[in-house]
């Protein structure tokens, strides 16, 4: 999924449109379960495919322009670790915003089942050797 997003404005993408729809259905399992605790934020849960929109409409509705771009692919069991980094413009600000962040990915079946986020490396290699 990070090499179709690859300089491409995410921010800009309809998350609600039909296209992102069809691209959410076949990546991602009806039951997903996406985790997000990186970044210093509360930790939340977003359930199913309608949770993977609200978790992409909430982390991007603060940007004009968002990009994502994966450092490494590190295969971990039945598990992918993929470190990123991230850069936005920021709609009220105008500041550029630049962060890196660490997706652990479970699959079953060539589609993602659950998503975590983590703030390093380190921290993401750690959970998927552990579970």
């Amino acid at each position: 999924m990070w090499e179709s997003v690859r300089g491409v404005n995410i921010a800009a993408i309809d998350w609600g449109s039909e296209a992102s729809r069809e691209m959410i259905g076949e990546h991602y399992s009806p039951d997903v379960e996406l985790k997000h605790h990186a970044t210093g934020l509360e930790t939340r849960t977003y359930r199913g495919r309608d949770g993977a929109f609200q978790w992409l409409r909430e982390w991007l509705e603060p940007f004009t322009e968002y990009y994502a771009e994966a450092v490494d692919y590190v295969e971990v069991g039945d598990r992918v670790v993929v470190p990123t980094r991230q850069w936005g413009v920021g709609e009220a600000s105008g500041a550029r915003v630049e962060l890196e962040i660490t997706f652990v990915y479970e699959f079953r079946e060539d589609q993602m089942i659950r998503i975590t986020d983590y703030d390093t490396l380190d921290e993401a290699l750690a959970a998927a050797s552990a579970s």
